[in-house]
């Protein structure tokens, strides 16, 4: 569903010295790349500037399986522990650090360290400024469906920020009514800007975030999601948008205490592959909002869904080839990328980013008595993607007139099994998946016949076991694959 959470600073278990190197701007990044069909993201926000500890509700409206469930809460510590007297460099001197323990419906959590950025100059010494992260798919999971409210409170009343700004919970849930398909990216992060710092650099600005969710053919409305703290609604900022309208002194403290949660409407243009997004702390000269941003998601109507087409040919040879037809008759071919390419000699020709032309790709195999393994990640324009990864094997029948081979990585979708006998061939195969047989016979010289192995996949990696028997020396040779192509000679 998405990337493991990185952490932007250090454990604590590496120490002190390695804790005070972080001291740069932590600028939001990928966390979250999800499609699905009726995939709907909703939020909620709750400033806690001034806040005495007790719980504090964030209240969302679920309409379907949760699919995931995200929160965040950001603040600032002033004075902070410099690494050195008068350095200005506030480092996490330890975890978990001020207002990381915190409650959520009653369950103690100590939270990740997402991003921080330090200060060096203030009115009242230097301030490190610091995001939190807690995955909390499966508290709001067991809430249910409807109108929820989610208690979070304080984990710790001796530990805490000068400013702990704000929390917000992000919700992704299935709304089965829907049989749209939506792709929600979420970038996250801490970066802070202050476009009056008295120290130039990093403090200043907010590094812009790229959100790839490529090209559809059409104009698509899309809904942006931003989390900010620090924002008052008598001081000014601007959030560009490249393929649409600035939003000007948007970030004003609307969820109360200086916290920000807000959701805009967007119209993503056809044939417009990336938005960016970056906020400023601008004008300069009229005490612009300080902006400490920890969160942008983007949820928008996929039109394209359909994968590229990756259909085989395989000539049989020798040597046998593998010719991989590539084609996407929507938004057109982005990529083809072979990621495997064992015992085979594979070859993508030069073709022009966005053709719908069929794009072949030929394989070889090295060695005709052993395995071989191809894989290519093919993508479209619109972000969609397909692995082709057929394997192909020679079997040949030993002296105790059997031969066996075992496949431990057969992905679920790679359900076919076909065998092409050799002259003098076998005269039975028996393919074991996951446990379950599958089994041909009386099958001739030089015929070919497939099996639908499909029943006894799972997602993941499959264990997949082919077992000839035959005259000494017969041959069969034999391809695990999708089916979506043909076989010949």
């Amino acid at each position: 569903m998405y990337s493991h959470r990185r952490l932007a600073v250090l454990i604590a278990a590496i120490g002190l010295l390695g804790l005070a190197a972080v001291t740069n701007a932590t600028p939001l990044s990928p966390f979250i790349d999800l499609q699905e069909k009726g995939l709907t993201l909703t939020s909620a926000g709750k400033g806690l500037m001034g806040w005495g500890g007790s719980p504090q509700n964030l209240t969302v409206n679920i309409g379907g399986p949760v699919r995931f469930a995200l929160l965040y809460w950001a603040g600032r510590e002033r004075p902070c522990v410099e690494s050195s007297p008068g350095s200005g460099v506030c480092p996490v001197v330890a975890e978990p650090f001020k207002d990381q323990q915190i409650t959520f419906n009653g369950t103690p959590i100590n939270g990740t360290i997402i991003g921080t950025e330090s200060q060096p100059q203030s009115g009242g010494g230097p301030i490190l400024n610091i995001g939190y992260f807690a995955d909390v798919t499966s508290i709001v999971a067991a809430a249910g469906t409807g109108s929820k409210s989610f208690a979070f409170g304080d984990g710790d009343g001796a530990s805490n920020l000068w400013r702990l700004d704000g929390a917000s919970l992000v919700v992704a849930y299935t709304n089965t009514a829907d049989p749209a398909t939506y792709r929600v990216i979420l970038w996250d992060g801490l970066d802070f800007a202050y476009g009056a710092d008295p120290v130039p650099g990093d403090t200043r600005t907010c590094a812009a975030a790229h959100l790839d969710h490529g090209i559809n053919l059409s104009a698509r409305n899309a809904s942006l999601l931003i989390v900010a703290g620090d924002g008052t609604s008598d001081r000014p900022d601007r959030i560009d948008i490249s393929n649409n309208a600035s939003l000007v002194d948007t970030i004003d403290g609307s969820q109360g205490g200086q916290w920000d949660s807000n959701e805009y409407p967007i119209t993503i243009p056809a044939g417009v592959g990336i938005t960016s997004v970056q906020p400023f702390s601008e004008p300069v000269d009229q005490n612009p909002n300080s902006l400490l941003w920890e969160v942008v998601a983007l949820r928008v109507q996929q039109l394209d869904v359909a994968a590229p087409l990756c259909p085989l040919r395989v000539v049989q040879g020798p040597p046998t080839q593998v010719f991989v037809n590539v084609r996407d008759a929507q938004t057109g071919l982005a990529s083809i990328v072979v990621t495997k390419s064992e015992n085979a000699d594979t070859v993508i020709p030069p073709f022009t980013p966005g053709t719908t032309d069929v794009v072949t790709a030929t394989s070889t195999k090295i060695d005709q008595s052993q395995r071989s393994r191809v894989e290519m990640v093919v993508a479209d324009l619109a972000g969609n993607r397909a692995v082709c990864d057929p394997i192909l094997a020679t079997l040949t029948a030993d002296n105790a007139q059997e031969g066996e081979q075992t496949y431990s990585d057969v992905p679920q979708a790679e359900n076919k099994v076909t065998v092409t006998n050799g002259t003098p061939g076998v005269k039975k195969v028996e393919v074991t998946a996951n446990g379950k047989k599958f089994k041909l016979s009386g099958i001739q010289d030089g015929e070919t016949q497939t099996l639908d192995i499909s029943s006894a996949l799972h997602p993941g990696d499959n264990t997949v076991t082919v077992k000839v028997n035959g005259p000494r020396g017969a041959t069969v040779n034999v391809v695990i694959w999708d089916g979506a192509g043909e076989i010949g000679q």
